[in-house]
C-alpha cells in the first residue's frame, strides 16, 4: 500500500542509497511508523546504522525525503559485524513490502544493531554473530507471514524428543527417518536454550531454505561479500 504523506515525521534507519537523477539519492528507509518507505533525498542523509529523523511527503510509492537529521549515537559496526549489518539491510530491502508498519521487526532490527556493535573482535566472531542473525531472521519471517512452528509438526502433533523430522517448505516439519532431532526443535520453546549452540545449525538450515524461497534466484550480494572477506 502507499499513503498520502504530508511532512510525515519518520523515525528509523537508512537501509540503502544509490544515485538517482542529478544530485539526488534513491533511498530505502526503515521507519517505525510505516515500515519500509522508499523516497528521493536531495540532501546528504545520515550513514547506515545511524538513528535518523526525516520528513516524507508524496502520494506515490516514491516519497520525497527532507529535513533529515541524526537522532542518537550511531551503531558502529566493524569487521564481520559490518558484513552482518549489510546482510540485515539487504534482507529488508529485498523482502519488505512498502509502507506496512512492522513495529516488532523494527525493534528486532534495532536490537540486532546494538548487539552487533557490541561484538568483541578479540573473541571468535561466529559464535557471537549467529545467534543475533537467527533471532532477527525469526522475527522477519514471522512478520512477513512465514513463521516456523517449533511446537507441533504438520499433523499438529507435539514434537517427540527421540523422533526425527524433515522440514518441508510451505508446510513445516514432518516425521522422517533422518533430519532434525525433536529434542533440538523443542529447545526453541525454552527462552534459555533457544538460539544457543545446539539449535543454531538447525535454524541456519531451516531459515536459509525459507528465505531462499522468498528471495528467488537473485543471490544476496552481502553474503558474497562476507564470503570473499573471509578468503
Amino acid at each position: 500500500m502507499t499513503d498520502m504523506m504530508r511532512n510525515q515525521l519518520l523515525h528509523g534507519y537508512v537501509l540503502h542509497q544509490r544515485a538517482y537523477r542529478e544530485n539526488s539519492k534513491l533511498t530505502q528507509f526503515l521507519s517505525l511508523e510505516f515500515g519500509r518507505v522508499d523516497g528521493v533525498a536531495r540532501q546528504k542523509l545520515p550513514p547506515l546504522y545511524q538513528p535518523t529523523l526525516l520528513f516524507a511527503s508524496g502520494k506515490t510509492g516514491l516519497k520525497s525525503f527532507s529535513k533529515a537529521e541524526s537522532a542518537g549515537a550511531p551503531h558502529t559496526l566493524a569487521g564481520q559485524a559490518l558484513f552482518a549489518g549489510f546482510y540485515l539491510n539487504e534482507l529488508l530491502v529485498r523482502l519488505l513490502p512498502l509502507e506496512e508498519p512492522m513495529p516488532e521487526l523494527f525493534a528486532a532490527y534495532n536490537t540486532a544493531l546494538v548487539q552487533l556493535a557490541q561484538c568483541d573482535a578479540m573473541q571468535p566472531i561466529e559464535p557471537q554473530l549467529l545467534p543475533i542473525l537467527r533471532r532477527f531472521e525469526s522475527v522477519l519471517l514471522s512478520s512477513l507471514g512465514y513463521p516456523v512452528s517449533f511446537t507441533h509438526d504438520v499433523q499438529q502433533q507435539p514434537f517427540v524428543p527421540q523422533q526425527c523430522y524433515r522440514f518441508e517448505l510451505g508446510h513445516g516439519f514432518v516425521e522422517a527417518e533422518q533430519g532434525e532431532q525433536g529434542s533440538v526443535l523443542l529447545l526453541m520453546n525454552d527462552p534459555k536454550q533457544a538460539f544457543t549452540a545446539p539449535t543454531l545449525p538447525m535454524l541456519t538450515r531451516v531459515f536459509r531454505r525459507v528465505l531462499a524461497e522468498q528471495l528467488g534466484e537473485q543471490p544476496l550480494h552481502s553474503r558474497a561479500l562476507w564470503r570473499s572477506s573471509r578468503g
